[in-house]
């Protein structure tokens, strides 16, 4: 299962997620048996898990969905021409779709199974920054305006995958969490444990009438 969060600096619930989704997601782009879970924690501060960083406030939200996929293929390209999406290689979800409604979040993704992870920080509603990693396709990096591709990568800076993602954390908290050894190793378990005890709140699924499934419809 892939690693799907939404990272904010400022109070995140799943009614508020539930309404930007509304504003934003055509339900016309989705799979038949799209459904949408999010577990939502906060606040917790760096220093809380990492001793010695940062004492900043932090809201979390990890995204779970089917297997199968959320958006239809057409769904995808109609999500992908928001912004530039489409031309920073950007995974399409609607974690990505929802971060700029908050005045600094940070999506992060990483994926085991298809050796990849990405990163992409908003300050003042904006993208500023982001940067996506495959290891079979090369580096996409944007600044916020220009989009640089790389296949192979000729220098990556943040070294690995984890790197990525520590790569946005830093540009999020304004200093860098220098983790080594061990905790490095664990990070993406460290922040997939961030809402492991959060109770998943449903945003997107499908209702029941006795064996029917009536049409998709947004929770509220």
């Amino acid at each position: 299962m892939d690693l799907v969060q939404l990272h904010t600096l400022e109070p995140l619930s799943a009614a508020r997620l539930s309404r930007e989704l509304a504003s934003r997601v055509d339900e016309r782009w989705l799979q038949p048996w799209a459904t949408l879970d999010v577990a939502v924690s906060g606040p917790w501060r760096p220093a809380d898990v990492w001793p010695g960083r940062l004492e900043r406030l932090v809201w979390t939200a990890t995204f779970v969905y089917p297997e199968g996929g959320f958006f239809t293929p057409e769904g995808e390209l109609s999500a992908g021409a928001l912004g530039t999406l489409a031309r920073r290689q950007a995974p399409i979800h609607p974690a990505e779709l929802v971060a700029g409604a908050f005045a600094s979040a940070l999506v992060v993704w990483h994926s085991d199974a298809g050796r990849s992870a990405y990163a992409a920080v908003w300050r003042e509603r904006r993208l500023r920054w982001s940067l996506r990693l495959d290891e079979s396709r090369g580096l996409v990096r944007c600044d916020g305006e220009k989009v640089i591709s790389e296949s192979p990568p000729r220098h990556l800076p943040e070294q690995d995958r984890t790197g990525v993602l520590l790569a946005g954390w830093q540009r999020l908290l304004g200093e860098p969490l220098p983790l080594e050894g061990h905790d490095r190793l664990l990070f993406v378990d460290t922040l997939a444990a961030l809402t492991g005890d959060a109770d998943p709140e449903q945003l997107y699924g499908r209702e029941r009438a006795g064996v029917r499934a009536v049409p998709l419809r947004l929770a509220r």
